[in-house]
């Protein structure tokens, strides 16, 4: 069994983060995912090998990925596509959006300005059509796709299709006396009732796409006013915490106004929880010039630090959902937005239970037939566990909002 002692150096971490990341890449490279999409499929895992190529210059890596997406081409070309619809999670939108990382980086030679007019134009048919049905998720519906045009070269037509979509969507934000919410629904169109406060679907996850999207964007004082007027309303809901009496969390996850209903649970995670107001808090702070918004952000996020068992954080394996490793790297971002070090402390942590809970989840088999997933499997555990001992950027988790 392996045991880390907390007298261990950064070195040693580094070391034995090494040898389980190298247990996993063999699994990889072992197979290959049952479909091409980013989160569960073969898009991810192209991905994967091209941050390794970057932090190992192994040319191996460079030619593991260029095949994945060359195969992912001969899909859609001999029209048997393994991606699904437009989709940020599983279709074309995520596609997009590597496909223009990997340009920027220049491990590919893409057209990303003038060389997916069509897709462009479908991904845009299909976010006008999911905002006037409220299907606007972050990983499913309209805000995927307006992330996945986010970043792509100024003046291009994708670039013209965020702003429409911006424009489109912030004006159907639900007006309250306390700020805005956006309606929203994954799998039952019921759901739109409910106010959802995560990352993964929900208002957090919304404003830090608005934010991501202001430096490119012409709708600049309707982004500012939606990020006000959105983390106001999340403001207007922060709760007293009480960890005597198992209280853990600042804000909740999900408000039913009709039933008078808030839902606060004690996790802690990537797709929901303290951390995600905490990381919007920083950033729309400094969009805003908002001090109260970053000193509420110092509040919840250093606040967390002392959420570390399972009954307070719901943690008890290593995936990136709401697992050890999606804690670790949310730490590290929140380093990297705020310079506070107490974070890096966080990161640590988190890090070392990854490595602990990943090798009682090898033992169990929990990731039998998920290897391939980012969020829920042993992929998105690889990717943490290489930004760790990589001495070079890897801006990989910003696809994941972060």
């Amino acid at each position: 069994m392996l045991v880390i002692s907390p007298g261990n150096s950064k070195r040693n971490m580094e070391q034995i983060t090494t040898k389980e990341l190298d247990k996993i890449h063999r699994i990889l490279a072992g197979g290959k995912g049952e479909n091409d999409t980013l989160l569960g499929g073969n898009l991810g895992v192209a991905f994967y090998y091209f941050q390794l190529y970057k932090v190992t210059e192994d040319a191996e890596y460079l030619d593991k990925g260029n095949s994945l997406l060359e195969e992912i081409f001969s899909n859609l070309n001999n029209g048997m596509p393994g991606l699904i619809g437009p989709a940020f999670s599983s279709g074309g939108a995520g596609l997009l959006y590597v496909l223009n990382l990997l340009t920027r980086e220049r491990w590919i030679d893409l057209d990303m300005k003038n060389g997916f007019e069509e897709l462009d134009k479908y991904l845009f048919n299909s976010a006008v059509a999911y905002i006037e049905d409220d299907y606007i998720d972050c990983l499913h519906g309209a805000f995927g796709i307006i992330h996945s045009f986010s970043d792509r070269p100024a003046g291009s037509m994708a670039i013209e299709y965020m702003d429409i979509l911006i424009e489109k969507i912030c004006r159907k934000a639900v007006k309250d006396p306390h700020g805005c919410w956006f309606r929203n629904y994954v799998m039952q169109t019921d759901e739109k009732k409910e106010i959802n406060f995560s990352l993964s679907h929900g208002l957090c996850g919304m404003l830090l796409i608005l934010i991501e999207c202001y430096p490119a964007s012409v709708h600049k004082s309707l982004i500012v006013q939606t990020v006000k007027d959105g983390t106001r309303f999340i403001l207007k809901h922060k709760m007293y915490i009480d960890f005597s009496n198992e209280e853990y969390s600042f804000f909740p996850f999900w408000i039913d106004p009709a039933a008078n209903e808030i839902i606060n649970k004690a996790r802690l995670g990537w797709c929901y929880g303290d951390l995600n107001e905490t990381l919007l808090f920083y950033r729309a702070g400094k969009l805003l010039g908002d001090e109260e918004l970053v000193r509420v952000a110092n509040l919840a996020g250093l606040s967390s630090l002392m959420r570390k068992d399972e009954r307070s954080t719901k943690v008890t394996d290593a995936h990136f959902c709401h697992g050890s490793a999606g804690l670790a790297q949310f730490y590290k971002i929140l380093y990297q937005e705020s310079g506070n070090e107490k974070y890096l402390e966080g990161y640590e942590y988190w890090i070392e239970q990854t490595i602990l809970l990943l090798e009682k989840d090898m033992e169990n088999g929990m990731y039998k037939g998920k290897e391939y997933d980012l969020v829920d499997g042993l992929l998105g555990i690889a990717f943490v566990l290489l930004n760790y001992i990589s001495d070079k950027p890897l801006n990989w988790s910003r696809a994941l909002f972060l």
